[in-house]
Formats: C-alpha cells, sequence, structure tokens
C-alpha cells in the first residue's frame, strides 16, 4: 500500500517559544498557535501545574504512531472505531536519566481488525513514517504490544 505524501508537506522547521513562570514551570507555544504547561513536581521546585519534559517526551511518540496507525489502518478500510496508546518509559538510573525503553500499548476497537493488520500497521508506522520514533530509537529500544477489543461494524467511523 502506498500511502499519499501529506509528508511532503511537512514543516522543514519547527517552532516552540517557552515563556517562564518564575519557578520550575513554562508555558510553551507551538509555533502552528497551541499552547500547553510544562512544571515540575512540587518536591522539585515546581506548582505541579503541568506535564513533565520527559511525559512529554511519550506523548509525542504516542501521538505521532498513533496518527500513523489511524490512518494507515483508515487507508487499508479497516474500520477502527478507537485507538488509545499507553507508554511506558524506563529511565536510566544515572544523569541525564534519559529513556533506556520505551513500551508502547496500543488498544484498538475496531469489527474488522485482524493481529496481522495491527503489526503491519505499527512496524510501518515505528520504522518508516513515525518521526519522532525514527529519532528515539537511536537512543533506546522501542517495544510495543496491542490489545483487540471487537466491536460491532460501523461503531464510530
Amino acid at each position: 500500500m502506498k500511502i499519499k505524501e501529506p509528508y511532503k508537506k511537512l514543516p522543514k522547521i519547527v517552532e516552540a517559544t517557552l515563556e517562564w513562570n518564575g519557578r520550575m514551570g513554562f508555558l510553551c507555544k507551538s509555533g502552528s498557535g497551541h499552547e500547553v504547561i510544562c512544571d515540575a513536581s512540587v518536591t522539585h521546585g515546581g506548582d505541579n501545574s503541568g506535564s513533565r519534559p520527559m511525559e512529554f517526551l511519550l506523548f509525542a511518540l504516542s501521538s505521532c504512531t498513533g496518527m500513523d496507525v489511524a490512518m494507515i489502518l483508515k487507508k487499508r478500510r479497516r474500520d477502527l472505531q478507537d485507538l488509545k496508546i499507553r507508554s511506558h518509559g524506563q529511565r536510566a538510573p544515572q544523569h541525564p536519566h534519559v529513556y533506556e525503553a520505551i513500551t508502547l500499548e496500543y488498544i484498538l476497537t475496531g469489527s474488522d481488525l485482524t493481529d496481522d493488520d495491527v503489526r503491519w500497521a505499527v512496524d510501518l508506522s515505528l520504522k518508516k513514517y513515525c518521526s519522532v520514533a525514527g529519532m528515539l530509537q537511536k537512543i533506546c529500544r522501542i517495544n510495543y504490544k496491542w490489545k483487540i477489543i471487537k466491536a460491532a461494524p460501523g461503531g464510530n467511523s
């Protein structure tokens, strides 16, 4: 299956601006006009008002591969009704505490999804299309597993 090339339209430069809150937090503004808050726990001098930087890496990886998997399965005309991804990162014990391994658990709901469909879509995403996985795989292992929940045809598609 050939995936059409919306990827050629991706910006070659991605921008972000952070505004410090005076403690350990930042208002993060994306070049596309969206905002999120990044902060540390109270124990580490923050206000616990936002996600941690290392959690953002898991968000980035999960959403990147999730977009791919959803698109690939839809292009294959599978009845994907829901997709959740749980991610778990195992960090190194010494500074800078990088991820040594990340496990992604895909939970897919649909009427006609098969293990072969899911394995194919996830492999294609992680090995070819997901930019975040391409970067993270240079420094850590990315493992995955999945669970298919069977549903009546045509649910939320």
